[in-house]
């Protein structure tokens, strides 16, 4: 994994703590069903993340970040 895509893992598990998760889907208009078909999960696993119940891991985490747009932040 490069350092790029830690960084971008890092803001999905930032976006999840901090509960702004749910609110990127749903500014973006996306269903949870959308949103986990993208990123080859089920809808309770990701109404898990988003209640901060759970954390995506590698790879769900990156495909959460691509569905979302989410560019890692340079420091």
């Amino acid at each position: 994994m490069s350092p790029e895509d830690l960084r971008r893992i890092s803001e999905v598990r930032a976006l999840v703590a901090n509960g702004k998760a749910r609110e990127q889907r749903k500014n973006r208009r996306l269903m949870l069903r959308e949103i986990a078909d993208a990123i080859g999960v089920t809808p309770l696993t990701v109404y898990r993340w988003e209640q901060g119940t759970a954390q995506p891991r590698g790879a769900h985490a990156l495909r959460w970040a691509d569905a979302l747009g989410i560019e890692a932040k340079v420091s």
